[in-house]
């Protein structure tokens, strides 16, 4: 028993003596790729890089290659990575390695081609960082790219950045499973503020100010999604998106099942405050609950099909106030109308028979009326008739979506 407890208490020893063997290493500035590559190249697990305060010059990626693990990059006050003109595309870091942290640092992408940050790896964190600036027509590119395509590409956070003025979008996921964006300032980029694209399943995305990006009518939305399962979007500010909806559920490649929208923000964007495209694609099993659309200059929520059916939809959408879009049994559009009004209200179920349930809510959010219809074509909205002067929200539920519109009642 003594000669166990005293090898256990050696390999204790061994172990506290491994992590206190940690190294912090200091690059000064102003520095160039070489010397920056090689404090990387040196760094074991455990490592800390402390870029000091100036300019760190990067014309070829910052590598940290599968096997390169648990190294921390982190900035002083007033230091800044920035991209250099280079003979070839080319992000300012690429990231094959797990368990890898980018802390404290400003990314001055210099308009030049390609992302800031390309994370390829697992269980990455890029934190508390500023990425600005990052590529060009020649060469489009995300502020910060998370990138299955090649590698499994999993369980990456970014938290408490600020992504903004790049290219194309801010913070752009593409086969990146299980991961996290919460509490950064994006804003102001040339397509969306982040993309949740292509098999990019189960993410969280948490507590993001989303604000006047698509400045160039690069993407899609405030956000842009398509084909991902299991993702949420939680308690997120998008608003004054140029061109385009706040959150837009693209669905080229796939469509979007269990996906979670709740309680978020999504006031005056300029198309919807949230689209669904339900091209060959359609979404299942969605939840949208206790979201604020207010302002969007074309409607709160609606769904477009493709083809005939899409234009169908746009042709009645010209009037944004006076119509919720919400999917009937032939994939045909719901009408709510007149709005605003002064009486009665009808709902147009379409041509097939259908039931819709809906809920009446005052400003403040409290529920005011409930109503079921079912059958097709015009339906009289009794649950309207009589609420006082002022505005409330309409939700619409059919057994293929859910719509929520604003109804003006004037005397």
């Amino acid at each position: 028993m003594r000669n166990l407890f005293a090898c256990l208490l050696a390999t204790g020893l061994t172990l506290a003596a491994t992590a206190s063997h940690a190294t912090t290493f200091y690059q000064s500035a102003p520095s160039n790729n070489s010397a920056f590559q090689t404090l990387v190249n040196q760094a074991q697990a455990g490592d800390i890089i402390i870029l000091r305060a100036g300019s760190h010059y990067v014309t070829t990626p910052i590598r940290l290659p599968q096997g390169k693990n648990s190294i921390t990059i982190r900035g002083e006050a007033g230091a800044v990575v920035r991209k250099a003109t280079n003979s070839y595309n080319a992000a300012a870091f690429e990231i094959t390695g797990d368990y890898n942290t980018i802390d404290l640092i400003e990314l001055d992408g210099g308009n030049l081609p390609e992302a800031g940050i390309i994370i390829y790896g697992q269980h990455n964190t890029v934190s508390n960082s500023s990425v600005h600036n990052c590529g060009n027509s020649a060469g489009v590119g995300a502020g910060i790219l998370l990138d299955g395509g090649h590698t499994a590409c999993a369980l990456n956070t970014v938290i408490g950045c600020k992504v903004y003025y790049n290219y194309m979008v801010g913070v752009s996921q593409s086969r990146h499973t299980n991961g996290t964006v919460r509490d950064n300032q994006i804003y102001e980029n040339g397509a969306e503020g982040l993309t949740v694209d292509i098999n990019s399943h189960n993410g969280y995305v948490y507590n993001n100010w989303i604000h006047l990006n698509n400045t160039g009518n690069r993407g899609v939305g405030g956000i842009g999604t398509d084909a991902t399962n299991g993702t949420r979007f939680d308690s997120n500010t998008i608003d004054y998106t140029h061109y385009k909806s706040g959150l837009t559920f693209q669905n080229n490649i796939g469509g979007c099942d269990g996906v979670i929208v709740s309680n978020n923000h999504l006031n005056n964007n300029d198309g919807y405050g949230i689209l669904e495209r339900f091209t060959q694609y359609r979404d299942t099993n969605m939840g949208f609950t206790n979201n604020e659309l207010v302002g969007n200059k074309q409607g709160t929520q609606t769904i477009i099909y493709s083809g005939a059916r899409a234009a169908t939809v746009v042709a009645t959408s010209v009037a944004p106030a006076a119509r919720a879009v919400a999917s009937a049994a032939d994939g045909t559009a719901l009408a709510l109308y007149p709005n605003p009004t002064a009486g009665a209200v009808q709902l147009d179920l379409g041509f097939s028979s259908i039931e819709a349930s809906i809920s009446i809510r005052d400003n403040l959010g409290r529920l005011v009326r409930q109503q079921t219809l079912r059958g097709s074509g015009p339906q009289n909205l009794a649950a309207a008739t009589g609420l006082a002067t002022g505005t409330y929200l309409v939700t619409i539920t059919t057994p293929e979506a859910v719509a929520t519109q604003k109804l003006v009642v004037t005397q």
